[in-house]
C-alpha cells in the first residue's frame, strides 16, 4: 500500500478495492462491519509517532543512538511514500499564510460557535420531505372544513325546504 510507484501499489491497478480485499493480510476481514465501526481496525497508527520522508529527519529525531542508515538503507526508504509532508515545506505555508482564511474565530478571538460544544446545537434544516408533508398537510386542513360545509350547508338547506314544504 504504501509503494511509492502507483503501478505497482495494491489497489491502483484496474481490480481497485477488490484487490486489497483479496490480500492475505485483509481477506478475513468483514469489511461492511469496520466501514459501520462495529470492527476495530487491525492497525492504528500510533499519533505519537514521528512520520518521516527522508532518513535525515530519521537520524535527527531518533532516540536510538549509534545505528547508522547507509546507502541501502536510503534506498529502502525511498521506495515508500508516507503521505508525511516536510518541515520546510511546512514553514513555508505557515509564513505564506495561505490558510488564513481557513482559521474562523467567534468575537474577540473565542472559539467559532460551530466548534464550541457548549453551545446547544443548531436545530437540523428541514428537508424536502418536511416540506411536501408541510404542504400536504396544509392542504388537507384547508380542503378539509370546505366539504364540511357544504355538506352542512346542504342538510341545513334540505331541511329547511323540507320544513318549508311541509308547513304549506
Amino acid at each position: 500500500l504504501l509503494t511509492k510507484d502507483s503501478k505497482q501499489r495494491l489497489g491502483c491497478q484496474e481490480e481497485g478495492a477488490t484487490e486489497v480485499k483479496r490480500h492475505p493480510f485483509f481477506r478475513n476481514m468483514n469489511f461492511k462491519r469496520l466501514e459501520a465501526g462495529m470492527l476495530d481496525p487491525p492497525f492504528v497508527p500510533d499519533p505519537r509517532a514521528v512520520y518521516c520522508k527522508d532518513v535525515l529527519d530519521i537520524e535527527q529525531f531518533s532516540t536510538v543512538k549509534g545505528v547508522n542508515l547507509d546507502h541501502t538503507d536510503d534506498d529502502f526508504y525511498s521506495k515508500f511514500s508516507t503521505g508525511s509532508v516536510p518541515i520546510p515545506w511546512q514553514n513555508e505555508m505557515i509564513e505564506t499564510e495561505c490558510f488564513k482564511e481557513l482559521n474562523v474565530f467567534g468575537p474577540n478571538g473565542t472559539l467559532s460557535p460551530d466548534l464550541n460544544r457548549s453551545q446547544p446545537p443548531e436545530p437540523p434544516k428541514k428537508g424536502l420531505f418536511h416540506r411536501l408533508f408541510r404542504r400536504q398537510h396544509q392542504n388537507n386542513s384547508k380542503s378539509s372544513p370546505t366539504p364540511k360545509t357544504s355538506c352542512n350547508h346542504l342538510v341545513n338547506s334540505n331541511h329547511i325546504s323540507s320544513n318549508s314544504t311541509g308547513s304549506s
